[in-house]
């Protein structure tokens, strides 16, 4: 099996109101997945799967269009129970005990995390019954997962760019491997 993680597209900056907390695609992000969708369709994917935040569903129908997309709540972020969204850019200071793994901040552990992105994949692994599954999730999805394989306590290997595709390969004798990190069919500014 061919799992393809693909980070959303860039969030609209300082959102206020009710999308605050669940931001939409920038016109930067919207660019972003259109670039993705067309390093995604080289190799195909049987079955499409999302985070039920609103910037991975809106990068879903931008990277899979007409699919049937199936919304899982374990592919969310850490943050997904917090009031607002913070940018990775914006927040130094909170960001410095997610890299310490400390994910209280957002009322979570980095054990629960793990534990629900680790079963999520497993999911999707054998439920899909497909060779090639497509999940449009989110970098601190893709980094931990990528860190569980190489067995790393660490919680972010590599900052997974907006719009980037991930993939690994599963085989039952020999588990997951990488097979490609960050792709981007696109650079923005």
């Amino acid at each position: 099996m061919i799992l393809t993680l693909v980070r959303h597209g860039e969030p609209v900056r300082d959102a206020t109101g009710t999308v605050a907390a669940d931001p939409p695609l920038s016109s930067v992000g919207r660019l972003q997945m259109e670039a993705a969708r067309a390093l995604v369709r080289a190799d195909g994917y049987d079955a499409v799967y999302c985070s039920p935040l609103r910037r991975a569903r809106e990068s879903a129908e931008i990277v899979a269009p007409g699919a049937v997309v199936r919304v899982d709540a374990d592919l969310a972020e850490f943050d997904r129970n917090t009031e607002r969204y913070l940018h990775w850019e914006d927040g130094a200071e909170v960001y410095g005990a997610y890299l310490a793994g400390d994910l209280s901040p957002w009322g979570t552990t980095l054990e629960e995390f793990r534990g629900r992105v680790l079963g999520v994949v497993e999911r999707m692994r054998t439920e899909a019954g497909v060779p090639r599954v497509l999940a449009v999730t989110h970098g601190g999805v893709v980094n931990n997962f990528f860190a569980m394989l190489l067995g790393s306590p660490q919680v972010a290997l590599f900052q997974p760019a907006y719009g980037s595709v991930n993939r690994f390969r599963y085989h039952p004798e020999e588990g997951w491997t990488p097979l490609e990190l960050n792709a981007s069919g696109v650079r923005t500014p």
